[in-house]
Protein backbone atom coordinates (compact mmCIF):
# COMPACT_ATOMS: atom_id res chain seq x y z
CA UNK A 1 0.00 0.00 0.00
CA UNK A 2 1.44 3.20 -1.07
CA UNK A 3 2.34 5.94 1.77
CA UNK A 4 0.57 9.16 1.79
CA UNK A 5 2.50 12.31 2.13
CA UNK A 6 1.21 15.20 3.49
CA UNK A 7 3.87 17.40 4.75
CA UNK A 8 8.05 18.13 4.59
CA UNK A 9 9.75 19.00 8.03
CA UNK A 10 12.62 20.90 7.46
CA UNK A 11 14.98 20.44 10.60
CA UNK A 12 16.74 23.84 11.96
CA UNK A 13 20.03 22.76 10.29
CA UNK A 14 18.46 21.74 7.66
CA UNK A 15 16.80 25.46 6.93
CA UNK A 16 19.54 27.15 7.68
CA UNK A 17 21.74 25.20 5.39
CA UNK A 18 18.97 26.11 2.36
CA UNK A 19 18.11 29.41 3.78
CA UNK A 20 21.78 30.69 3.87
CA UNK A 21 23.18 28.81 0.84
CA UNK A 22 19.85 30.87 -1.55
CA UNK A 23 20.85 34.27 -0.01
CA UNK A 24 25.07 33.79 -1.03
CA UNK A 25 24.45 32.36 -4.40
CA UNK A 26 21.63 34.85 -5.68
CA UNK A 27 20.91 36.08 -8.03
CA UNK A 28 21.58 33.04 -9.34
CA UNK A 29 20.24 29.15 -8.42
CA UNK A 30 21.52 26.90 -5.47
CA UNK A 31 20.59 23.71 -4.69
CA UNK A 32 21.55 20.31 -2.87
CA UNK A 33 20.66 17.14 -1.25
CA UNK A 34 18.19 16.57 1.51
CA UNK A 35 18.88 13.94 4.44
CA UNK A 36 16.31 12.83 6.93
CA UNK A 37 13.77 9.80 6.99
CA UNK A 38 10.35 9.06 6.72
CA UNK A 39 7.85 9.03 9.26
CA UNK A 40 4.08 8.54 9.40
CA UNK A 41 3.13 11.24 6.62
CA UNK A 42 6.05 13.16 6.89
CA UNK A 43 9.51 13.64 5.47
CA UNK A 44 11.48 14.72 8.03
CA UNK A 45 14.57 16.71 6.85
CA UNK A 46 17.26 16.65 9.40
CA UNK A 47 19.87 17.89 7.07
CA UNK A 48 20.75 19.37 3.88
CA UNK A 49 23.76 19.59 1.82
CA UNK A 50 24.81 21.66 -0.80
CA UNK A 51 26.40 20.91 -3.93
CA UNK A 52 27.97 23.54 -6.05
CA UNK A 53 27.75 24.04 -9.53
CA UNK A 54 29.46 25.49 -12.02
CA UNK A 55 26.52 25.46 -14.42
CA UNK A 56 24.06 27.47 -12.31
CA UNK A 57 22.56 30.74 -13.74
CA UNK A 58 20.00 32.96 -12.67
CA UNK A 59 17.04 30.09 -14.04
CA UNK A 60 18.85 27.09 -13.82
CA UNK A 61 20.19 24.72 -11.02
CA UNK A 62 22.24 21.93 -12.78
CA UNK A 63 23.69 19.24 -9.73
CA UNK A 64 27.32 17.87 -10.19
CA UNK A 65 26.64 14.28 -9.11
CA UNK A 66 30.32 13.16 -8.79
CA UNK A 67 30.69 16.01 -6.24
CA UNK A 68 27.05 15.13 -4.54
CA UNK A 69 27.89 11.76 -4.36
CA UNK A 70 31.37 12.50 -2.86
CA UNK A 71 29.45 14.77 -0.29
CA UNK A 72 26.50 11.79 0.27
CA UNK A 73 29.36 9.59 0.87
CA UNK A 74 31.23 11.55 3.19
CA UNK A 75 28.46 12.53 5.30
CA UNK A 76 27.03 9.15 5.80
CA UNK A 77 30.52 7.57 6.45
CA UNK A 78 30.06 9.92 9.57
CA UNK A 79 26.72 8.70 10.91
CA UNK A 80 25.90 5.69 13.06
CA UNK A 81 25.43 2.28 11.81
CA UNK A 82 21.59 2.72 13.39
CA UNK A 83 21.24 6.15 12.40
CA UNK A 84 17.80 6.15 10.62
CA UNK A 85 19.53 9.62 8.35
CA UNK A 86 19.86 8.72 4.53
CA UNK A 87 19.41 10.32 1.74
CA UNK A 88 15.77 11.42 1.04
CA UNK A 89 15.50 13.74 -1.30
CA UNK A 90 16.75 17.14 -3.61
CA UNK A 91 16.65 21.03 -3.07
CA UNK A 92 17.20 24.17 -4.99
CA UNK A 93 16.33 28.08 -5.28
CA UNK A 94 14.71 29.62 -7.61
CA UNK A 95 15.52 33.60 -7.28
CA UNK A 96 11.95 33.90 -9.43
CA UNK A 97 8.30 33.57 -7.29
CA UNK A 98 7.90 30.37 -8.82
CA UNK A 99 7.54 26.88 -7.54
CA UNK A 100 8.47 23.76 -8.89
CA UNK A 101 8.68 23.90 -12.48
CA UNK A 102 8.01 21.10 -15.13
CA UNK A 103 11.61 20.31 -15.72
CA UNK A 104 11.85 20.28 -11.78
CA UNK A 105 9.09 17.28 -11.73
CA UNK A 106 10.45 15.63 -14.35
CA UNK A 107 13.86 15.14 -12.59
CA UNK A 108 12.22 14.02 -8.96
CA UNK A 109 10.17 11.60 -10.88
CA UNK A 110 13.20 10.13 -12.64
CA UNK A 111 14.89 9.82 -9.54
CA UNK A 112 11.98 8.17 -7.54
CA UNK A 113 11.81 5.89 -10.53
CA UNK A 114 14.90 4.12 -9.57
CA UNK A 115 14.57 4.62 -5.81
CA UNK A 116 13.60 2.49 -3.00
CA UNK A 117 11.33 4.74 -1.32
CA UNK A 118 9.56 8.51 -1.52
CA UNK A 119 11.92 11.07 -2.49
CA UNK A 120 11.33 14.69 -1.54
CA UNK A 121 11.74 18.21 -3.80
CA UNK A 122 12.01 21.60 -1.69
CA UNK A 123 12.10 24.92 -3.75
CA UNK A 124 12.92 27.50 -2.00
CA UNK A 125 11.71 30.49 -3.76
CA UNK A 126 12.83 33.85 -2.15
CA UNK A 127 10.77 36.17 -3.70
CA UNK A 128 7.76 34.59 -3.28
CA UNK A 129 5.01 35.47 -1.00
CA UNK A 130 5.40 31.56 0.24
CA UNK A 131 8.92 30.95 -0.17
CA UNK A 132 8.83 27.00 -0.07
CA UNK A 133 7.12 24.42 -2.24
CA UNK A 134 7.31 20.36 -1.75
CA UNK A 135 7.02 17.77 -3.74
CA UNK A 136 7.08 14.17 -2.80
CA UNK A 137 7.50 11.31 -5.27
CA UNK A 138 7.16 7.91 -5.03
CA UNK A 139 7.47 4.57 -7.57
CA UNK A 140 4.10 2.78 -8.03
CA UNK A 141 3.65 -0.51 -9.18
CA UNK A 142 4.48 -1.13 -12.66
CA UNK A 143 7.21 1.09 -12.47
CA UNK A 144 5.10 4.27 -12.31
CA UNK A 145 5.43 7.31 -10.94
CA UNK A 146 3.42 9.64 -8.89
CA UNK A 147 3.57 12.83 -7.54
CA UNK A 148 1.93 15.19 -4.73
CA UNK A 149 2.41 18.61 -3.79
CA UNK A 150 3.02 18.85 0.31
CA UNK A 151 3.60 21.92 2.40
CA UNK A 152 6.91 22.40 3.84
CA UNK A 153 7.30 22.80 7.38
CA UNK A 154 9.63 25.33 8.35
CA UNK A 155 11.32 26.01 12.04
CA UNK A 156 9.78 28.68 14.15
CA UNK A 157 11.99 31.87 15.22
CA UNK A 158 13.71 31.31 18.23
CA UNK A 159 12.82 34.66 18.57
CA UNK A 160 10.12 36.74 19.51
CA UNK A 161 8.32 39.00 17.36
CA UNK A 162 9.92 42.33 18.07
CA UNK A 163 7.26 45.34 19.84
CA UNK A 164 7.78 48.61 18.59
CA UNK A 165 10.52 50.78 20.56
CA UNK A 166 10.52 52.33 23.55
CA UNK A 167 10.78 56.46 23.88
CA UNK A 168 13.92 57.67 23.71
CA UNK A 169 15.66 54.37 21.99
CA UNK A 170 17.09 57.35 19.75
CA UNK A 171 19.61 59.81 22.28
CA UNK A 172 21.22 62.19 20.85
CA UNK A 173 24.18 61.88 23.48
CA UNK A 174 23.93 57.70 23.13
CA UNK A 175 26.72 55.34 22.02
CA UNK A 176 27.18 54.22 18.95
CA UNK A 177 26.65 50.61 18.27
CA UNK A 178 28.35 47.89 16.08
CA UNK A 179 27.25 45.25 14.47
CA UNK A 180 28.78 42.34 13.09
CA UNK A 181 29.62 38.98 12.97
CA UNK A 182 33.04 37.69 14.85
CA UNK A 183 34.38 34.93 12.99
CA UNK A 184 35.65 37.67 10.56
CA UNK A 185 34.24 40.98 11.20
CA UNK A 186 36.52 41.61 14.21
CA UNK A 187 39.13 43.18 13.09
CA UNK A 188 36.99 45.05 10.70
CA UNK A 189 34.73 46.20 13.91
CA UNK A 190 37.73 46.97 16.11
CA UNK A 191 39.06 49.22 13.97
CA UNK A 192 36.37 50.81 13.44
CA UNK A 193 35.63 51.28 17.41
CA UNK A 194 39.08 52.57 18.03
CA UNK A 195 38.67 55.47 15.07
CA UNK A 196 35.44 56.52 16.25
CA UNK A 197 36.60 56.54 19.96
CA UNK A 198 39.38 58.83 18.82
CA UNK A 199 36.53 60.65 17.40
CA UNK A 200 34.96 61.25 19.98
CA UNK A 201 32.44 59.26 20.07
CA UNK A 202 31.43 56.80 22.73
CA UNK A 203 30.69 53.12 21.32
CA UNK A 204 28.89 50.00 22.51
CA UNK A 205 31.14 46.87 21.61
CA UNK A 206 29.66 43.16 22.95
CA UNK A 207 32.78 42.41 24.51
CA UNK A 208 32.76 45.24 26.84
CA UNK A 209 29.40 46.25 27.35
CA UNK A 210 27.67 43.07 26.80
CA UNK A 211 26.34 42.01 30.42
CA UNK A 212 25.80 38.86 32.36
CA UNK A 213 22.46 37.28 31.67
CA UNK A 214 20.77 36.16 28.66
CA UNK A 215 22.83 36.97 25.86
CA UNK A 216 19.24 38.24 23.53
CA UNK A 217 17.81 40.11 26.73
CA UNK A 218 20.71 41.99 27.26
CA UNK A 219 20.85 43.11 23.40
CA UNK A 220 17.66 44.11 23.62
CA UNK A 221 18.34 46.40 26.27
CA UNK A 222 21.36 48.03 24.66
CA UNK A 223 19.32 48.61 21.78
CA UNK A 224 16.47 50.41 22.88
CA UNK A 225 17.59 52.27 25.71
CA UNK A 226 19.31 55.12 23.58
CA UNK A 227 21.41 54.61 21.16
CA UNK A 228 22.40 57.71 19.10
CA UNK A 229 24.29 55.87 15.96
CA UNK A 230 25.15 52.44 14.79
CA UNK A 231 27.32 50.76 12.12
CA UNK A 232 27.01 47.83 10.44
CA UNK A 233 29.54 45.62 9.51
CA UNK A 234 28.91 43.60 6.24
CA UNK A 235 30.93 40.73 6.12
CA UNK A 236 30.67 37.32 3.52
CA UNK A 237 30.53 35.24 7.17
CA UNK A 238 27.45 37.64 8.00
CA UNK A 239 25.07 35.26 6.46
CA UNK A 240 25.53 33.09 9.36
CA UNK A 241 24.73 35.22 12.16
CA UNK A 242 21.28 35.08 13.00
CA UNK A 243 21.42 37.25 15.67
CA UNK A 244 22.63 40.19 13.50
CA UNK A 245 19.82 39.35 11.05
CA UNK A 246 16.85 38.15 13.60
CA UNK A 247 17.49 40.69 16.56
CA UNK A 248 20.58 43.61 15.68
CA UNK A 249 19.74 44.51 12.18
CA UNK A 250 15.39 44.79 12.55
CA UNK A 251 16.18 47.33 15.70
CA UNK A 252 18.33 49.33 13.43
CA UNK A 253 16.07 49.53 10.46
CA UNK A 254 13.47 50.63 13.10
CA UNK A 255 15.92 52.93 14.84
CA UNK A 256 16.77 54.38 11.48
CA UNK A 257 13.52 55.28 11.08
CA UNK A 258 14.12 58.16 12.82
CA UNK A 259 15.74 61.01 11.77
CA UNK A 260 17.67 61.53 14.67
CA UNK A 261 19.50 58.41 14.18
CA UNK A 262 22.01 57.69 11.75
CA UNK A 263 23.05 53.91 10.35
CA UNK A 264 26.37 53.79 8.61
CA UNK A 265 27.05 50.72 6.64
CA UNK A 266 30.83 48.97 6.21
CA UNK A 267 30.63 46.70 3.19
CA UNK A 268 33.77 44.57 3.23
CA UNK A 269 31.91 42.45 0.47
CA UNK A 270 34.04 42.16 -2.80
CA UNK A 271 32.48 42.59 -6.15
CA UNK A 272 33.08 39.84 -8.50
CA UNK A 273 35.97 40.28 -10.24
CA UNK A 274 37.31 43.66 -8.97
CA UNK A 275 40.24 44.25 -6.07
CA UNK A 276 38.83 47.76 -4.96
CA UNK A 277 34.98 47.52 -5.45
CA UNK A 278 32.60 46.49 -3.37
CA UNK A 279 29.53 44.62 -3.65
CA UNK A 280 26.63 47.20 -3.09
CA UNK A 281 24.06 44.25 -3.31
CA UNK A 282 25.89 41.78 -0.54
CA UNK A 283 24.03 43.40 2.41
CA UNK A 284 20.60 42.62 1.48
CA UNK A 285 21.67 39.55 -0.07
CA UNK A 286 23.61 37.89 2.93
CA UNK A 287 21.09 39.04 5.30
CA UNK A 288 18.34 37.87 3.67
CA UNK A 289 16.25 41.09 2.49
CA UNK A 290 16.88 40.61 -1.21
CA UNK A 291 14.95 41.07 -3.78
CA UNK A 292 14.36 43.95 -1.28
CA UNK A 293 16.93 46.99 -1.57
CA UNK A 294 16.27 48.24 2.06
CA UNK A 295 20.65 48.31 2.42
CA UNK A 296 21.45 48.90 -1.19
CA UNK A 297 19.30 52.23 -1.56
CA UNK A 298 21.07 53.37 1.88
CA UNK A 299 24.64 54.92 1.88
CA UNK A 300 27.42 52.22 1.88
CA UNK A 301 31.10 52.98 2.69
CA UNK A 302 33.49 50.50 0.45
CA UNK A 303 35.86 49.54 2.76
CA UNK A 304 38.05 48.31 -0.05
CA UNK A 305 38.85 52.16 -0.17
CA UNK A 306 41.70 53.33 2.71
CA UNK A 307 39.79 56.27 3.36
CA UNK A 308 36.12 54.47 4.24
CA UNK A 309 36.80 54.36 7.91
CA UNK A 310 37.11 57.77 8.31
CA UNK A 311 34.69 58.84 6.19
CA UNK A 312 32.21 56.78 8.77
CA UNK A 313 33.69 58.40 11.00
CA UNK A 314 33.68 62.08 10.04
CA UNK A 315 29.51 61.02 9.13
CA UNK A 316 29.05 59.94 12.97
CA UNK A 317 31.07 63.34 14.06
CA UNK A 318 29.23 65.85 11.89
CA UNK A 319 25.84 63.69 12.90
CA UNK A 320 26.78 64.24 16.65
CA UNK A 321 27.13 67.66 16.12
CA UNK A 322 24.16 68.00 14.33
CA UNK A 323 22.28 66.34 17.19
CA UNK A 324 23.81 68.89 19.78
CA UNK A 325 23.90 72.22 18.07
CA UNK A 326 20.43 73.73 18.54
CA UNK A 327 21.05 72.76 22.12
CA UNK A 328 24.35 74.07 22.78
CA UNK A 329 22.77 77.43 21.05
CA UNK A 330 19.71 77.25 22.75
CA UNK A 331 21.58 76.87 26.21
CA UNK A 332 24.64 79.48 25.01
CA UNK A 333 26.61 76.86 26.39
CA UNK A 334 30.37 75.99 26.15
CA UNK A 335 31.10 72.68 23.79
CA UNK A 336 32.18 70.22 26.06
CA UNK A 337 34.92 67.61 25.63
CA UNK A 338 35.96 64.73 28.26
CA UNK A 339 39.37 63.37 27.63
CA UNK A 340 40.83 59.88 28.95
CA UNK A 341 44.00 58.24 28.00
CA UNK A 342 44.10 55.69 30.88
CA UNK A 343 41.03 54.03 32.32
CA UNK A 344 38.94 51.56 29.88
CA UNK A 345 35.87 53.35 27.89
CA UNK A 346 32.42 51.70 28.67
CA UNK A 347 29.34 52.64 26.65
CA UNK A 348 28.32 53.80 29.86
CA UNK A 349 30.68 56.72 29.27
CA UNK A 350 27.81 58.54 27.51
CA UNK A 351 26.20 61.12 28.93
CA UNK A 352 26.34 64.85 28.49
CA UNK A 353 29.44 65.99 27.39
CA UNK A 354 29.41 66.45 23.69
CA UNK A 355 32.35 64.39 22.74
CA UNK A 356 34.69 61.61 24.45
CA UNK A 357 38.02 61.69 23.09
CA UNK A 358 39.77 58.34 24.43
CA UNK A 359 43.04 57.02 23.29
CA UNK A 360 44.56 54.09 24.19
CA UNK A 361 46.99 53.69 26.50
CA UNK A 362 50.66 51.81 25.23
CA UNK A 363 50.11 48.12 26.31
CA UNK A 364 53.09 48.65 28.42
CA UNK A 365 54.47 50.80 30.75
CA UNK A 366 53.38 54.48 31.30
CA UNK A 367 53.19 56.03 27.70
CA UNK A 368 50.33 57.01 25.12
CA UNK A 369 49.46 53.74 22.96
CA UNK A 370 51.36 54.52 19.14
CA UNK A 371 48.28 53.17 17.76
CA UNK A 372 45.78 55.85 19.75
CA UNK A 373 48.43 58.39 18.56
CA UNK A 374 47.92 57.44 15.30
CA UNK A 375 44.32 57.54 14.73
CA UNK A 376 44.41 60.80 17.10
CA UNK A 377 46.27 62.29 14.16
CA UNK A 378 43.36 61.10 11.69
CA UNK A 379 40.54 62.28 14.07
CA UNK A 380 42.00 65.57 15.21
CA UNK A 381 41.21 67.85 12.11
CA UNK A 382 37.63 65.96 11.87
CA UNK A 383 37.28 66.95 15.64
CA UNK A 384 38.06 70.29 15.28
CA UNK A 385 36.04 71.05 12.21
CA UNK A 386 33.13 69.50 14.33
CA UNK A 387 33.08 71.86 17.28
CA UNK A 388 33.83 74.68 14.68
CA UNK A 389 30.61 73.92 12.85
CA UNK A 390 28.76 73.97 16.40
CA UNK A 391 29.47 77.66 16.57
CA UNK A 392 29.53 77.77 20.29
CA UNK A 393 30.76 80.37 22.43
CA UNK A 394 33.88 78.24 23.96
CA UNK A 395 35.09 74.97 24.53
CA UNK A 396 35.38 73.29 28.07
CA UNK A 397 37.31 70.26 28.28
CA UNK A 398 37.36 67.80 31.20
CA UNK A 399 39.23 64.78 32.53
CA UNK A 400 42.97 64.31 31.99
CA UNK A 401 45.36 62.59 29.28
CA UNK A 402 49.19 62.02 28.95
CA UNK A 403 50.57 65.99 28.34
CA UNK A 404 51.84 65.19 24.45
CA UNK A 405 47.66 64.48 23.67
CA UNK A 406 46.52 67.28 25.54
CA UNK A 407 49.26 69.63 23.94
CA UNK A 408 48.24 68.28 20.66
CA UNK A 409 44.66 68.67 21.62
CA UNK A 410 44.85 72.83 22.14
CA UNK A 411 47.18 72.66 18.52
CA UNK A 412 43.86 71.66 17.51
CA UNK A 413 41.68 74.71 18.76
CA UNK A 414 44.00 77.10 18.02
CA UNK A 415 43.40 80.98 19.26
CA UNK A 416 43.07 81.89 16.05
CA UNK A 417 39.93 79.64 15.02
CA UNK A 418 38.38 79.45 18.25
CA UNK A 419 37.33 82.11 21.11
CA UNK A 420 37.65 80.94 24.65
CA UNK A 421 39.15 77.34 25.98
CA UNK A 422 38.38 76.07 29.52
CA UNK A 423 40.36 73.23 30.72
CA UNK A 424 38.87 72.26 34.48
CA UNK A 425 40.97 70.32 36.60
CA UNK A 426 40.43 67.39 39.01
CA UNK A 427 39.16 69.86 41.86
CA UNK A 428 36.47 71.07 39.26
CA UNK A 429 38.79 74.84 38.82
CA UNK A 430 38.56 75.88 35.36
CA UNK A 431 41.79 77.49 33.70
CA UNK A 432 40.66 79.19 31.07
CA UNK A 433 42.67 81.29 27.94
CA UNK A 434 41.56 84.13 28.70
CA UNK A 435 42.96 86.69 30.93
CA UNK A 436 41.52 86.91 33.99
CA UNK A 437 41.23 90.35 35.70
CA UNK A 438 41.26 88.61 39.66
CA UNK A 439 44.81 87.40 38.39
CA UNK A 440 46.71 87.70 41.42
CA UNK A 441 49.95 87.80 38.92
CA UNK A 442 51.64 85.62 41.65
CA UNK A 443 53.79 84.43 38.47
CA UNK A 444 55.78 85.59 35.59
CA UNK A 445 57.73 83.09 33.14
CA UNK A 446 61.17 83.45 33.44
CA UNK A 447 63.53 81.89 30.42
CA UNK A 448 66.94 80.43 31.10
CA UNK A 449 69.86 79.50 28.37
CA UNK A 450 71.25 76.26 29.57
CA UNK A 451 74.51 75.30 27.70
CA UNK A 452 74.62 75.39 24.29
CA UNK A 453 75.48 72.29 22.17
CA UNK A 454 76.50 73.44 19.04
CA UNK A 455 78.35 76.26 17.74
CA UNK A 456 76.45 76.09 14.36
CA UNK A 457 72.45 76.55 13.92
CA UNK A 458 71.80 73.26 13.64
CA UNK A 459 67.65 73.88 13.04
CA UNK A 460 66.62 72.34 16.44
CA UNK A 461 66.74 74.01 20.17
CA UNK A 462 65.03 72.35 23.01
CA UNK A 463 62.63 73.71 25.95
CA UNK A 464 62.38 72.61 28.92
CA UNK A 465 58.59 73.96 30.80
CA UNK A 466 58.85 73.39 34.21
CA UNK A 467 55.29 74.67 36.13
CA UNK A 468 54.92 71.86 38.92
CA UNK A 469 57.37 70.58 41.59
CA UNK A 470 59.65 67.67 40.73
CA UNK A 471 60.05 68.41 37.31
CA UNK A 472 63.24 66.19 36.19
CA UNK A 473 66.03 68.09 35.06
CA UNK A 474 68.52 65.71 34.86
CA UNK A 475 66.27 63.60 32.05
CA UNK A 476 65.97 66.87 29.36
CA UNK A 477 69.96 67.45 30.77
CA UNK A 478 70.11 63.75 29.22
CA UNK A 479 68.28 64.17 26.26
CA UNK A 480 70.39 67.45 25.17
CA UNK A 481 73.95 65.56 26.14
CA UNK A 482 72.71 62.20 24.65
CA UNK A 483 71.11 63.53 21.20
CA UNK A 484 72.68 62.57 17.98
CA UNK A 485 71.61 65.56 16.54
CA UNK A 486 73.04 68.57 18.63
CA UNK A 487 70.47 71.02 19.63
CA UNK A 488 71.79 74.95 18.69
CA UNK A 489 70.48 76.02 22.48
CA UNK A 490 68.40 75.18 25.40
CA UNK A 491 66.26 76.85 27.27
CA UNK A 492 64.46 76.13 30.34
CA UNK A 493 60.84 78.09 30.88
CA UNK A 494 59.89 78.72 34.40
CA UNK A 495 57.01 79.73 36.82
CA UNK A 496 58.08 82.00 39.75
CA UNK A 497 56.24 79.53 42.06
CA UNK A 498 55.40 75.65 41.46
CA UNK A 499 51.92 76.89 42.63
CA UNK A 500 49.87 78.58 39.91
CA UNK A 501 46.39 79.54 40.43
CA UNK A 502 43.97 78.87 37.57
CA UNK A 503 43.28 82.13 37.30
CA UNK A 504 46.55 83.04 36.19
CA UNK A 505 46.38 80.51 33.14
CA UNK A 506 45.64 82.53 30.28
CA UNK A 507 48.32 85.03 30.98
CA UNK A 508 50.79 82.51 31.77
CA UNK A 509 50.42 79.82 28.86
CA UNK A 510 50.42 83.00 26.17
CA UNK A 511 53.89 83.98 27.56
CA UNK A 512 54.96 80.14 27.81
CA UNK A 513 54.11 80.23 24.09
CA UNK A 514 55.64 83.67 23.07
CA UNK A 515 58.77 82.70 24.74
CA UNK A 516 59.00 79.86 22.50
CA UNK A 517 57.76 81.68 19.72
CA UNK A 518 60.81 83.78 20.01
CA UNK A 519 63.24 81.23 20.94
CA UNK A 520 62.73 79.73 17.70
CA UNK A 521 62.70 82.73 15.98
CA UNK A 522 65.61 83.99 17.22
CA UNK A 523 67.66 80.93 15.98
CA UNK A 524 66.52 80.90 12.03
CA UNK A 525 62.90 79.71 13.05
CA UNK A 526 64.40 76.52 14.35
CA UNK A 527 62.21 73.54 15.49
CA UNK A 528 61.07 72.84 18.88
CA UNK A 529 62.00 70.19 20.80
CA UNK A 530 59.40 70.19 23.88
CA UNK A 531 59.64 68.82 27.48
CA UNK A 532 56.93 69.53 29.33
CA UNK A 533 56.47 69.57 32.50
CA UNK A 534 53.26 70.84 34.11
CA UNK A 535 49.51 70.13 34.73
CA UNK A 536 47.31 68.78 31.91
CA UNK A 537 45.28 71.94 31.90
CA UNK A 538 48.02 74.19 31.10
CA UNK A 539 48.96 71.92 28.31
CA UNK A 540 45.94 72.54 26.27
CA UNK A 541 45.84 76.22 26.81
CA UNK A 542 49.93 76.37 25.36
CA UNK A 543 49.17 73.99 22.59
CA UNK A 544 46.60 76.72 21.54
CA UNK A 545 49.38 78.95 21.18
CA UNK A 546 51.97 76.60 19.23
CA UNK A 547 50.87 78.50 15.39
CA UNK A 548 53.71 78.95 13.25
CA UNK A 549 56.01 76.56 14.91
CA UNK A 550 56.99 73.09 14.09
CA UNK A 551 57.55 71.33 17.68
CA UNK A 552 58.34 68.15 18.71
CA UNK A 553 56.18 66.75 21.93
CA UNK A 554 58.17 64.55 24.45
CA UNK A 555 57.25 62.17 26.99
CA UNK A 556 58.62 61.63 29.92
CA UNK A 557 59.32 58.04 31.15
CA UNK A 558 60.88 56.17 34.14
CA UNK A 559 61.69 52.81 32.38
CA UNK A 560 65.47 51.51 33.01
CA UNK A 561 66.80 55.37 32.97
CA UNK A 562 64.15 58.53 33.54
CA UNK A 563 64.42 60.33 29.94
CA UNK A 564 62.02 62.46 27.69
CA UNK A 565 61.27 60.37 24.68
CA UNK A 566 60.30 62.27 21.43
CA UNK A 567 56.01 61.90 20.83
CA UNK A 568 54.79 64.09 18.64
CA UNK A 569 55.17 66.31 15.77
CA UNK A 570 53.06 69.16 15.96
CA UNK A 571 52.58 71.68 12.85
CA UNK A 572 49.16 73.49 13.79
CA UNK A 573 48.93 75.23 10.22
CA UNK A 574 49.73 71.98 8.46
CA UNK A 575 46.47 71.57 6.26
CA UNK A 576 46.54 67.37 7.68
CA UNK A 577 46.37 68.82 11.19
CA UNK A 578 48.08 69.15 14.02
CA UNK A 579 49.44 66.09 14.19
CA UNK A 580 52.52 65.58 11.88
CA UNK A 581 54.02 62.51 12.54
CA UNK A 582 53.97 60.03 15.70
CA UNK A 583 57.35 59.17 16.51
CA UNK A 584 56.39 56.80 19.31
CA UNK A 585 56.34 52.94 19.21
CA UNK A 586 55.03 50.41 21.87
CA UNK A 587 57.73 48.39 23.41
CA UNK A 588 58.08 45.20 23.63
CA UNK A 589 57.25 44.04 27.42
CA UNK A 590 60.36 41.97 27.50
CA UNK A 591 62.38 45.56 27.56
CA UNK A 592 60.36 46.45 30.32
CA UNK A 593 61.66 45.56 34.33
CA UNK A 594 59.64 43.61 36.58
CA UNK A 595 57.56 44.45 39.26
Amino acid sequence: MTRQFEQIQLKREAYEVIATETAKNLPREAGGILLGYRESNTVVVTNALAVGSAHATTSQYVRDDILANTLLEEFLDERADDDPTGYIGEWHSHPAPQGPSHTDLGSIRAIAKTSDGPVALVVHATSDSAPFHGVVSQRQRFRSVTSASVRVVVPESRFLPLGPLPPNAVRGDGPVFISYRQTDGTEQAKRIEHLLRAAGLVVWRDYRDLRAGTTTDRLELALTQGLSAAVLVVTPDIVYSEIVRERELPRLLQLDEDPDFSLSIANTVGRPGSASKCDYEAPDRLLRLAPKRILADKKQSNMFDPESELEITRDLLMHRVEQRKSIIRTEARAFTIRTQTRPTPFALDADDEDLHIRVNSAPTGRLPGSEGLHLLRKTLPLISDAIYAARAPRIQIVGGAHLSIALALGAALPETKFGTVGAVDVRGETWSSDNDSADPMSNVILAEELVSTSEQNTGRVAVFVTLTPGADRTAFERLISASEQPFTKAFMLSSTTTRIDPLEAGRLSASIAQHIKRIAAENGRSEVHLAFHGPYTMAVLVGRHLNTVRTIIYEWDNVNVPSYVPTLALEPGSTEGPITDVMLEDRDASTLPSS
